[in-house]
């Protein structure tokens, strides 16, 4: 797997943490093992930083509802057993195990920075929050991400002024958000081993929903259930992290791409070792379950899937007939037009490539390049004061111009996905504010808009998805930033609110990029 140094191996007992439960067993192994130089991606590293900032601002507001609480860096420090205790997280490892283990005993409400070890069970755990309730403890964890969906594992909502009460409103908790279920199974299973754990085996996740909540779940729930899942995760890194002791330069499991990947440190490694194999997982339509089930027929190469025919079968799998021009478009490191598919355009006298940024959700930035008989102009429409008030005028001078397109009747505007029509929707519901040329966001884009994502897609083939900056290279486009990116725009951003003015011309300049993009892959479509 190409150069790869190794770490001194660790001879103690091996100990799995809660957040290795349900990784890629290959990420797992270089975390342990690799001393090579890991990738350092500053988007990873702010979000991490958000998430520590998150879960400050949820204890500050869970510790609100009290009179006192206290903080301890010894066991031996004083504390109310009727009020929340804070470890401090300075504490060193082994008195913060004798500290957990103290408050366990005396049942304090609240106790917010535990550790748990068992050795027995391979495991230990720092679960962000452990609440007192019925005879035992249940582990909360607080995540920088929304974990209430439509649909999902029933779950209920409770106020955290309301924490000791699980019985809330009926709600379901994402099922896309797995891991974080195997993370609380493994502290509630960490409590049990103390005989400390709450009977129902309950365990709750504040997410980063508006309101401050918390999604308590039952482990029991599921078919398996959550915790026969959990004993599975667990034996599974057990498994890589034994092999890995004794084979630190291979690990267990070859490396195989998939949606994890996008946000791993060791994804560089790993991405230059499968695409020099050629490996079928590069592959967007090859599903993980699917990758396994081709490695284990012989099918290892993105070469060997483009060789096949639509409808045929690889041991009992039918290949799809798009994995098979997924892997002729890789093999010819270009887009590939449909059979058959119309690369007509909707035509007009203005053509308007529209583009905008947002920070954490709210909109700065709508950038309109706007091409006629005279050329291509560029005209942004910007606030950078992070202000809610900014936001407003953003979206005002934006919907004015949107209905002077309406009512010109000779323009047509482009946008990349559907995310534009998201944020207006959001932003207009936020300030009350609404279009005059049509009923709601909606209705304008699908009167006046053309997603050229969506339209692309349906004709074209692509290598490798149909991001913007995927597919804009293939059609000769190039960003003149060196490291261009939605992600990265947020930490530009975040530069210009603490004052650096500077910033403002390269996001300018990334938006500008952006609708010439969408500009640059029309006049190569109009040009084949």
């Amino acid at each position: 797997m190409g150069p790869m140094g190794t770490t001194a191996v660790n001879r103690g007992p091996v100990l799995i943490g809660g957040g290795e439960l349900g990784r890629c067993p290959t990420r797992i192994h270089h975390s342990r093992f690799n001393d090579a130089d890991r990738s350092t991606d500053a988007v990873v590293e702010h979000r991490i930083a958000e998430g520590h900032q998150w879960e400050a601002t949820v204890a500050a507001r869970i510790l609100r509802g009290y009179r006192s609480w206290a903080t301890v860096s010894t066991a031996a420090d004083r504390f109310d057993r009727t009020a929340p205790v804070v470890i401090n997280p300075a504490t060193r490892t082994t008195d913060r195990e004798e500290i957990t283990a103290l408050l366990l005993r005396v049942g304090v409400p609240l106790i917010f920075g535990a550790r748990i070890s068992a050795p027995h069970l391979r495991s230990v755990g720092v679960p962000d929050l452990l609440v007192r309730l019925d005879d035992g403890y249940a582990p909360v964890d607080i995540k920088h991400h929304k974990v209430i969906g439509r649909t999902g594992i029933p779950a209920r909502l409770t106020s955290v002024d309301h924490l000791e009460d699980p019985g809330g409103a009926h709600r379901w908790f994402r099922t896309g958000r797995l891991i974080d279920l195997l993370q609380v199974a493994h502290y509630w299973q960490l409590l049990d081993s103390l005989g400390r754990a709450n009977p129902r085996r309950l365990a709750g996740v504040i997410g980063s929903e508006p309101a401050i909540t918390c999604l308590w779940i039952d482990l029991e729930d599921g078919t398996p259930s959550l915790l026969n899942r959990y004993q599975v995760a667990l034996g599974e890194a057990i498994a890589v992290v034994e092999a890995g002791r004794s084979q630190p330069e291979t690990p267990l499991v070859l490396p195989v791409w998939r949606g994890e990947c996008r946000s791993c440190p060791w994804a560089d490694f790993c991405r230059t070792e499968l695409e020099r194999v050629d490996h079928v997982s590069l592959l967007p339509a090859i599903g993980a379950n699917d990758t396994e089930r081709l490695l284990a027929a012989g099918v290892a190469t993105t070469a060997r899937v483009g060789g096949l025919v639509p409808g045929a079968t690889v041991g009992d799998i039918e290949i799809s007939a798009e994995a098979i021009l997924q892997a002729r478009a890789r093999g010819a490191g270009a887009l590939l037009h449909r059979a058959g598919a119309d690369l007509s355009l909707p035509d007009a006298a203005v053509e308007i490539d529209f583009d905008i940024e947002t920070y954490g959700g709210v909109l700065y930035l709508a950038g309109l390049l706007i091409t006629d008989e005279d050329g291509s102009s560029f005209d942004p429409i910007a606030d950078w004061t992070g202000t809610p008030n900014g936001e407003r005028q953003v979206l005002a001078d934006l919907f004015d111009f949107f209905d002077n397109v309406a009512t010109s009747g000779n323009a047509v505007v482009y946008h990349w996905t559907g995310y534009e029509r998201t944020i207006l929707n959001a932003a207009a519901q936020r300030h009350g504010l609404s279009l005059r040329s049509a009923g709601s966001v909606d209705d304008w884009f699908d009167r006046y808009a053309c997603d050229l994502w969506a339209w692309t897609k349906q004709r074209f083939v692509s290598p490798n998805g149909y991001s913007l900056k995927v597919i804009a290279p293939f059609c000769g486009f190039a960003w003149r930033d060196d490291d261009p990116g939605g992600a990265q725009s947020e930490l530009w951003y975040a530069d210009v609110l603490r004052g650096d003015s500077g910033q403002r011309r390269r996001l300018l300049e990334y938006n500008e990029d952006d609708v010439a993009a969408q500009l640059a892959i029309r006049r190569w479509v109009r040009s084949q």
